[in-house]
C-alpha cells in the first residue's frame, strides 16, 4: 500500500530530513516524499548578514532544491504556500493544491517577533529572510552615501548611524559583519572611519547570552576595540523614521534600526490548531510528535519545534544545530511509523557548542563542553560547521560552491584569508608562459616519438603522444586545468627529467584558469558546465509542482 510523507519546509530542519527519509526508502517504491516550500530554493539562513552587509551575493546563499534532490527520485519538489493542514483528513491545504499524506513534517522556521514594539515594522529592518537581507543591503549602501553628502549635522548623523537591537547570534554576528562593511563604505563614500556609527542595543544586563561570560566579555572587548557602542539593560520602545527611543536612554538619531531581538513560530503554524507554547512554538512530546492529538502522525522540528528533553525545564535554542538533531529524531520516528513499528526514539539535547564569527576573520568557538577557542581559528571552525551540514545532505556541488563563495570569489578581501585567496587577478598575464608550456610540451613530445633527444620527459614507452596532447591543449587553452594537473601527476611519477624540476611548479601556476582568459576554455568550458548541469540537474525553475 502507498504511503505518502509530506515536509512542510525547506529549511535546516526539513532539507536534512528529506534527505533521510529519501535515502532509507529509496529502495521502497511504496513511499513518496513530497517537501513543500514557498520557494525553489533552500536559503542558508545564517549567513543571511552576509548578503546584508554586501559580502556576499544573494545566490551564494541559495541552494537550488532540484540540484539538492535531483538524484532522489522518490523526493517531489513543490513549490507553494501551505495555509491549512487538515487532521482529521490527513491532508495538507496549500494556495495551489492539497497534499495526502501519512506522516507529516513540519520545519516551516520561524520569523522575527518585534514584541510588539510600535514602530519595528514600518521603520525597521528585519533579517529572517532573503527579500529582509537585500532590502537592508540596498538600504545601507543608499543611506550612507546620502549620509556622505548631508551638509545637516543632526540629518547626517542619523544616516550615518546604524543600530542593531538584539545580541543573540544573529544580532551579534550582524555587528561583526557591519564592522568590516565600515570599511568598506567608508572608503567608497569618502568617509572616515569613525562617522559611520555602529550601536548594539540590548534589553538584558549582558550581551550574547548564549555564550559563558568569559567568552562573551572577549566579544564585548573585540566591539569596543571596533568603536561599537553598546547599550545594555536597554529596551526600545519605539521606532521612528529618524530615531529610536529607549526606556531610561535618550533616543538614538538613526535611519536604520536592524531588529534581531526574538524569533517567533511562523505566523501560518498558528491556523495548524497545535498546541503553541513560548514565542508560538509548537509543543511536542518526547518523541517530537505534536501534542494533543491521538494521531501521532505529525511531527515538528526546527524553529517551529517547542523541542524538550525529557525532564527538562525548557526547549532547546532555535539553532541550525538543534534543528539538524531534530531532523534526525523525526525522520527515525517517521520511519518506525511508516514502517509500522512504533519504535520511537526520545528527543535528546546533543549541542556540541557554538561557533559565532563576527566578521571574516574573527569568531569565538565555544565547544566540547565548554572550550574556548578566540579569533582566526574560531572562524574557521564556523566555517567547519557549514561543511559538515552539506556533507550530511550530500551535496558536493554545494560544499564547493560554498568555498568558491566564502574563499575566493569575495569582494573587499572579507574572508579569512584576507586578499590572499579573495582577490580576483586577471590572469591574462598568465597566457605568454601558458603559450610558451604548451608549446615546448608539444616540441618535446614529438622528440619522444621519433626517438629525438627529448629535455623534459625522459625517453619512456608511449610518453611522447601524452605529452604531445598535452602541449596542444595547454597552447590552445583547452581544459587547461585539467592538462596542467596532469602533467603535475606525470612529474611525480617520475616521468620527467630531474633537470626540469621548474615544470610542476609551471604547471601549478597554470592552474589558475588563464584558459579562460584567452583560449579555448573561454568558450568550451561554460557551455560544458551548462549542459552538463541540465543533464544532470535539469533546468532551474522559479516553482516546482508535483510530477
Amino acid at each position: 500500500m502507498a504511503k505518502n510523507i509530506v515536509v512542510i519546509g525547506a529549511g535546516f530542519a526539513g532539507v536534512y530530513a528529506t534527505k533521510r527519509l529519501s535515502k532509507h526508502f529509496k529502495s521502497n517504491p511504496d513511499v513518496h516524499i513530497t517537501l513543500i516550500d514557498r520557494h525553489s530554493y533552500f536559503t542558508y539562513l545564517t549567513q543571511l548578514h552576509e548578503v546584508a552587509t554586501d559580502r556576499v551575493d544573494p545566490e551564494s546563499i541559495q541552494y537550488d532544491l532540484q540540484r539538492i534532490f535531483h538524484s532522489h527520485k522518490n523526493v517531489s519538489l513543490v513549490t507553494d504556500t501551505v495555509t491549512q493542514v487538515d487532521k482529521e483528513n490527513k491532508k495538507v491545504i496549500a494556495e495551489n493544491g492539497t497534499y495526502d499524506y501519512d506522516s507529516l513534517l513540519i520545519s516551516m522556521g520561524g520569523e522575527p517577533n518585534d514584541f510588539g514594539t510600535p514602530g519595528v515594522k514600518e521603520n525597521g529592518f528585519t533579517l529572517w529572510s532573503m527579500e529582509d537581507a537585500i532590502r537592508l543591503r540596498n538600504h545601507i549602501s543608499e543611506i550612507i552615501r546620502a549620509g556622505a553628502i548631508e551638509r545637516d549635522p543632526q540629518k547626517r548623523r542619523s544616516m550615518l548611524t546604524i543600530a542593531v537591537c538584539g545580541s543573540g547570534f544573529t544580532g551579534a554576528e550582524t555587528v561583526g559583519e557591519l564592522i568590516d562593511y565600515r570599511k568598506v563604505l567608508a572608503n567608497q563614500y569618502k568617509l572616515e572611519l569613525n562617522e559611520i556609527k555602529i550601536v548594539l542595543v540590548e534589553a538584558a544586563p549582558a550581551i550574547i547570552n548564549m555564550l559563558d561570560r568569559t567568552n562573551a566579555a572577549h566579544a564585548e572587548s573585540y566591539f569596543k576595540k571596533n568603536n561599537v557602542e553598546i547599550l545594555t539593560s536597554s529596551a526600545i520602545t519605539q521606532v521612528n523614521k529618524d530615531n529610536i527611543e529607549i526606556k531610561g536612554h535618550d533616543p538614538i538619531s538613526t535611519n536604520t534600526l536592524i531588529w534581531t531581538a526574538g524569533v517567533k513560530t511562523n505566523h501560518v503554524a498558528d491556523e495548524f490548531g497545535i498546541e503553541a507554547g513560548r514565542g508560538g512554538r509548537l509543543i511536542t512530546n518526547e518523541y517530537l510528535q505534536a501534542k494533543g492529538f491521538e494521531d501521532k502522525s505529525i511531527y515538528v522540528a526546527g524553529d517551529d519545534a517547542n523541542a524538550t528533553e525529557k525532564g527538562a525545564e525548557r526547549a532547546v535554542p532555535q539553532t541550525a544545530q538543534e534543528a539538524e538533531n531534530e531532523a534526525i529524531v523525526a525522520s527515525n520516528n517517521i520511519i518506525s511509523d511508516i514502517e509500522g513499528r512504533k519504535e520511537y526514539e526520545e528527543f535528546k539535547d546533543k549541542n556540541m557548542g557554538f561557533t559565532v564569527s563576527f566578521g571574516a576573520r574573527y569568531g569565538i568557538a565555544q565547544v566540547f563542553g565548554g572550550k574556548r577557542v578566540r579569533g582566526w581559528l574560531a572562524t574557521i571552525m564556523k566555517h567547519f560547521t557549514n561543511f559538515i551540514y552539506f556533507t550530511r545532505i550530500s551535496s558536493g556541488y554545494y560544499l564547493w560552491k560554498y568555498i568558491l563563495d566564502e574563499f575566493f570569489w569575495v569582494r573587499n578581501g572579507r574572508t579569512v584569508f584576507s586578499y590572499h585567496t579573495s582577490r580576483r587577478a586577471n590572469v591574462l598575464w598568465a597566457v605568454p608562459l601558458r603559450i610558451f608550456f604548451g608549446l615546448s610540451l608539444f616540441i618535446d613530445g614529438l622528440a619522444n616519438m621519433n626517438g629525438g633527444n627529448p629535455w623534459i620527459i625522459t625517453q619512456h614507452g608511449g610518453a611522447g603522444w601524452l605529452e604531445a596532447v598535452l602541449g596542444c591543449l595547454i597552447f590552445f587553452g583547452l581544459f587547461t586545468f585539467i592538462a596542467n594537473l596532469i602533467v603535475i601527476c606525470l612529474f611525480f611519477f617520475t616521468m620527467m627529467s630531474t633537470t626540469t624540476l621548474w615544470v610542476p611548479f609551471v604547471a601549478f601556476a597554470l592552474l589558475n584558469g588563464s584558459g579562460r582568459s584567452f583560449g579555448l576554455d573561454y568558450w568550451v568550458v561554460p557551455k560544458i558546465q551548462k549542459s552538463w548541469g541540465r543533464a544532470r540537474y535539469g533546468v532551474p525553475q522559479p516553482i516546482y509542482t508535483r510530477k
